[in-house]
Parts: structure tokens; C-alpha cells; sequence
């Protein structure tokens, strides 16, 4: 009787652990938990981004979260999309070691959700080590998502990606559309000139133009290359072609007659070239050209740099938005 009731508890035990292995083995390596990413908004699962969060961390993705923004992103609007399971969610997530609770931390603030400064104070007392940057948050010295301009680096780019990747929402996607005008033109109002570029820097707008020319080249990008493969966002490109002014409009019907030919790949080396045209005409601020440099990077190995950036060797793909790409980490690594 004994030896009856080992077995059938031993038989009890694999039953419950098969499930878990399954749910387990979709975040086995980080392509497959990046493969999970890219068709979450395909079929929901929230209850499953908690571990996947630890998967995330795991893998080492959450190392800097400061270069994780479309893991941040697709956190935050799991959450943000979820709002009775948000808490729950939330406090599944935990424990995580207190470096990698800034991408908990600004998930949460970009989250949306209107409870959102009650959120982190709830869960202050598990992130004790992170209270600066929780006050930063909650008394606004930190922006959430909706307050940060896209021209702000490609962090911003990154993070609007995953947060679409999650929900499949329109507004992440139309604020990269409202960068389309900076790949054309410096101040937003009139056609690109180099003369009117180098004018710029003489004054304090110059380092501000370059950074507008570098967000409006990756968004172009990003694009074109997500339209390809999510075909759903190229009906949407098409349909704001009706409401948008005549600045956006027109690099606008340039990303969908690219995206409609499968010509990302074109785009890519334009934005690349025009951007390495920027970092050697102008070499001297070291901060500026730094950024540019990064999203020359970026482009150059198929990747928004704050994704391929967290990602450990040069097998994993990065991820931008909808798309998996092949990204060459390590010329990132050499340009930090």
C-alpha cells in the first residue's frame, strides 16, 4: 500500500509539472520568448507575462533597463491594457533583484493606467532600494510615456514599439508616424537642406535638429519594416493618410509605397547614410554626435539600438515591434 501511494503521488507530481514545462519551454531560449512577444497581441495571455518577465530576466534582457525599452514597453501595456489584473500581475513579477525593478517600476508609470502613482507606492515597500527613483516618478522629475517627446532618443521609439506589441493600439504607433516630417526637413517646416542644417548649429536649436533628423530617420525605419511583416499597420498608414498635414503625409506615402514593395531594407541605408552624413559633417559635441552615432548604429544592424543593446551575443535577434531581425549586437557594444 505503501509503495502504491509513492507512485500514485509521483504520478500526481509529473501530472501538475507537465503544464508548468509547457509554459515554461515558450520562454526556454530568448528567441522563442522573443517569438512569444511578437504574437502576443495575436492571442492575450496576461496571466503569462509574469513569467515571462522572469524568463526576461533570466536571459539577461533587464540588465539595463535603460536599454530595455521594448521590454518596458510590453510590460507597460500589458498592464496598461488590463487594468483589473494589473495589481495581480504586478505583484507576480516579484521577486526581481533591485537593478532590474527600474523596468517594473517604469512599466508601471508608462502604463497609463490613472492609478498608476498608487501602484508604485503599493509596491515601494518590495522596491525599498528604489525609492529615488519612484519619488522621481511620482512627483514628475521622471516623464511617463505620454509626456516624452519621440525626438528624445531611441529609447522613446523602442518603448512606443512594445507597448503597440502588447495591445496592438493605434496611438503608440501615430507619435512615431509624427516624427515623419524630421527625416525631410530640420525645423519641421520646410524641405531638408544641408545649408539649412549646418545653419542650425550655430544657434541653440542645432543640437535639437539632430536629434529630430535621427528620430525621423529611425521612424521612418521602423515603419516600413514593421508594415512589411504587420500588414494590419500598413491599412492603418493608408487610412491617416487622409488626416494628416501635408508634412507628414508626404514622408507617410513614402513609408507605404516602401512597405507595399518590401523596400525596408532601402530605407534603412538612406537613413543610415543620411545620418553618417550628420555625425561627419559635425564632429565636435560629443554628446550630440553619440546619439547619432547610436541610431546610425541602430539602423546599420537592423535594429532600434535600445533593443539590440540588451540583448547578450550576436545569435539573438532584436526586436522591433512586430519584426525580428538579425541584429550584429556587438557593433553597439563597440560604439557605447
Amino acid at each position: 500500500m505503501r509503495s502504491l501511494a509513492t507512485a500514485v503521488f509521483v504520478l500526481l507530481i509529473l501530472a501538475f509539472s507537465v503544464p508548468a514545462q509547457a509554459l515554461d519551454a515558450r520562454f526556454s531560449t530568448p528567441d522563442r520568448l522573443m517569438n512569444w512577444i511578437t504574437e502576443y497581441r495575436t492571442k492575450p495571455q496576461p496571466m503569462s507575462v509574469p513569467k515571462a518577465v522572469h524568463a526576461m530576466h533570466h536571459h539577461g534582457l533587464l540588465k539595463n533597463p535603460d536599454k530595455a525599452g521594448l521590454l518596458v514597453g510590453f510590460i507597460a501595456g500589458v498592464l496598461g491594457s488590463n487594468q483589473p489584473k494589473a495589481e495581480k500581475l504586478i505583484k507576480r513579477m516579484f521577486p526581481m533583484p533591485a537593478k532590474e525593478q527600474g523596468v517594473i517600476i517604469r512599466a508601471i508609470a508608462y502604463s497609463g493606467l490613472p492609478e498608476w502613482p498608487m501602484l508604485l507606492t503599493k509596491f515601494e515597500k518590495r522596491m525599498p532600494l528604489r525609492k529615488p527613483l519612484i519619488n522621481d516618478f511620482i512627483t514628475g522629475k521622471e516623464k511617463t510615456l505620454d509626456e516624452k517627446s519621440v525626438d528624445q532618443g531611441p529609447y522613446v521609439l523602442d518603448t512606443l514599439w512594445g507597448y503597440y506589441a502588447a495591445t496592438g493600439y493605434h496611438a503608440p504607433v501615430l507619435r512615431i508616424i509624427s516624427a515623419l516630417p524630421w527625416s525631410n526637413d530640420v525645423r519641421g517646416t520646410s524641405r531638408f537642406s544641408w545649408s539649412k542644417l549646418r545653419a542650425a548649429f550655430n544657434d541653440e536649436e542645432g543640437r535639437d535638429a539632430v536629434n529630430k533628423i535621427t528620430a525621423g530617420y529611425m521612424a521612418k525605419w521602423t515603419l516600413t519594416a514593421n508594415a512589411e511583416r504587420d500588414r494590419s499597420l500598413l491599412a492603418l498608414y493608408k487610412m491617416e493618410l487622409k488626416y494628416q498635414p501635408p508634412e507628414v503625409a508626404e514622408p507617410l506615402k513614402e513609408v507605404i509605397e516602401a512597405a507595399e514593395t518590401f523596400q525596408a531594407d532601402r530605407v534603412r541605408k538612406h537613413a543610415r547614410a543620411a545620418i553618417e552624413k550628420v555625425k561627419a559633417k559635425h564632429p565636435g559635441d560629443a554628446e550630440w554626435t553619440r546619439n547619432t552615432y547610436a541610431g546610425s548604429i541602430a539602423i546599420a544592424t537592423g535594429c532600434v539600438v535600445a533593443s539590440a543593446s540588451g540583448f547578450p551575443g550576436l545569435a539573438v535577434p532584436c526586436v522591433v515591434g512586430g519584426a525580428l531581425y538579425s541584429g550584429a549586437v556587438k557593433l553597439w557594444n563597440t560604439a557605447r
